[in-house]
C-alpha cells in the first residue's frame, strides 16, 4: 500500500466508520478522547481506531461493512480491506494490591500507548459549561473507571505491562479539577511514580496554568512531551462548542504557553488538538496550522467523533457525505508538518504517538513521498 491509498483508507475510516452487525461488540464507550471505536493495523503497519457505527448512524455516514474472518486475528473492511486485530492484553486482567481491577485504572490504546484519564471528571461538567463533544465523566458515572487514579496503583499497572511486552510509552490526561493547579499537582505525583519504577517516555496533557512554571514541574518530574489542546483555531467554534476552556482560555494564553514549554521539551514534544468537522472555517485551521508547525508546535488534527452521552451525540460533522475534500484537507496538513520537518512518529509520547484517531501521520507520509 503507498502513501496515498494509506492516506485515502485512513481518512475514509476515520470519517465514516464502519459497520459491524453483531451488536454485542465490547467498544469503549466514555472517558476523554473519541470513543466507540475499535484498534486496528492498518496495511501500512499503523494504527486507527475506526468509529463503529450501526443500522441508520451507519447509513448516515456511509460506514462500510467489517466483518471477523475464520482466523480471530483478520477481519475485512468493505470485502477487500485486510485489516489486523489488536488483541486484548493479558494485564488487563489482573487487580492492584487493593483488589482494585487494571482496566478500571489504565487502558492500552492501539499499539504500545498506555492510557488513563488521572482526574475522570471537570470542573466544567459541574458548571454546564463543558466542551460539547466530552464524555469525560461518563465512564466513571457507568463504573467502568474510579475517579481519581492513585500514583501506586499507576506504577503497578505500567510494570504488568512492561512485563508483557506491550506498552511502549504513556499518556497522561486529566480533567481539569476546580483548583488553582489545574489537576497538574495529581498529574506530577504519578510522573514522579513512573520514574520510580520505569525509563518509558511519557506524554501528558492539560489546560494551561496561569502560573507557568507548572509546566517547568510537570517537564522536571520527567514529563517527554506535553498537550494543551486549543480543540479549534475558529475563535467562533471555540466558544460554542467549548464555553468553559474558551471563557477560561484566550489563544494568548495557549500560544504562551507552548512556548514556554517548547523551552524544556523540544521540537515536536509540544502538541495541540484541532478537531475537524465541527463547522470551522478550514482556512483558519490551516494559517494556524502553520502558525504552530514553524514554531514546532506539533498540530494533530483529528476528525471529531459525536459519543453517546455528550452534548453532541446526535451531532453531524461537516466532513461526511465529502470524502474527497477531506483527504485534501489532510494533505495540506500533511505538507505543512512535512516543510516543517514535523514527523508525529518522531514524537516522544502521547496521543499523536499512538495515531490511532488522527491521519496526521499517514498525512506526513504522503507529503514525504510526493515531495521528494
Amino acid at each position: 500500500m503507498n502513501a496515498e491509498e494509506a492516506l485515502q483508507l485512513k481518512v475514509r475510516l476515520l470519517t465514516q466508520g464502519a459497520r459491524f452487525s453483531d451488536k454485542q461488540l465490547n467498544l469503549r464507550k466514555g472517558g476523554a478522547g473519541p470513543v466507540g471505536g475499535k484498534y486496528f493495523i492498518l496495511p501500512n503497519g499503523l494504527t486507527c481506531g475506526v468509529p463503529i457505527r450501526q443500522g441508520e448512524m451507519a447509513k448516515l455516514y456511509k460506514s462500510a461493512p467489517i466483518e471477523q474472518t475464520d482466523d480471530p486475528s483478520v477481519w475485512i473492511y468493505d470485502n477487500e480491506v485486510e485489516l489486523k486485530n489488536i488483541p486484548r492484553p493479558k494485564f488487563l486482567d489482573q487487580k492492584t494490591a487493593d483488589g482494585t481491577p487494571f482496566q478500571k485504572i489504565a487502558l492500552l490504546h492501539s499499539v504500545g500507548t498506555l492510557a488513563t484519564t488521572v482526574y475522570q471528571a471537570c470542573r466544567y461538567w459541574d458548571a454546564g459549561t463543558q466542551c460539547k463533544y466530552c464524555t469525560i465523566p461518563t465512564s466513571y458515572m457507568s463504573g467502568a473507571t474510579v475517579l481519581k487514579k492513585s500514583p501506586e496503583h499507576f506504577a503497578e499497572v505500567l510494570l504488568a505491562a512492561e512485563r508483557e511486552g506491550v506498552v511502549k510509552n504513556v499518556l497522561l490526561t486529566t480533567g481539569t479539577p476546580d483548583t488553582p493547579d489545574m489537576g497538574l499537582e495529581l498529574l506530577i505525583s504519578i510522573i514522579e511514580a513512573i520514574r520510580e519504577v520505569s525509563k518509558i517516555p511519557v506524554g501528558v496533557q492539560f489546560e494551561p496554568p496561569v502560573e507557568k512554571e507548572w509546566i517547568r514541574d510537570v517537564a522536571n518530574a520527567g514529563a517527554n512531551a506535553i498537550g494543551m489542546h486549543i480543540e479549534s483555531a475558529d475563535e467562533s467554534i471555540r466558544e460554542e462548542m467549548c464555553p468553559g476552556k474558551f471563557e477560561y482560555g484566550p489563544l494568548d494564553l495557549y500560544r504562551k504557553s507552548w512556548l514556554y514549554a517548547l523551552d524544556y521539551l523540544g521540537r515536536g514534544n509540544v502538541s495541540t488538538f484541532l478537531l475537524y468537522g465541527l463547522g470551522e472555517d478550514l482556512e483558519k485551521t490551516l494559517m494556524l496550522v502553520r502558525e504552530l508547525a514553524d514554531e514546532g508546535v506539533l498540530p494533530v488534527v483529528t476528525p471529531v467523533r459525536p459519543g453517546h452521552g455528550s452534548q453532541l451525540s446526535d451531532f453531524i460533522p461537516t466532513y461526511v457525505k465529502d470524502l474527497d475534500a477531506s483527504v485534501a484537507f489532510y494533505k495540506k496538513i500533511g505538507t505543512i508538518l512535512y516543510e516543517n520537518n514535523l514527523n508525529p512518529e518522531k514524537t516522544a509520547a502521547g496521543c499523536h504517538k499512538c495515531g490511532g484517531c488522527t491521519p496526521g501521520q499517514e498525512a506526513y507520509d504522503w507529503a514525504a513521498e510526493n515531495h521528494e
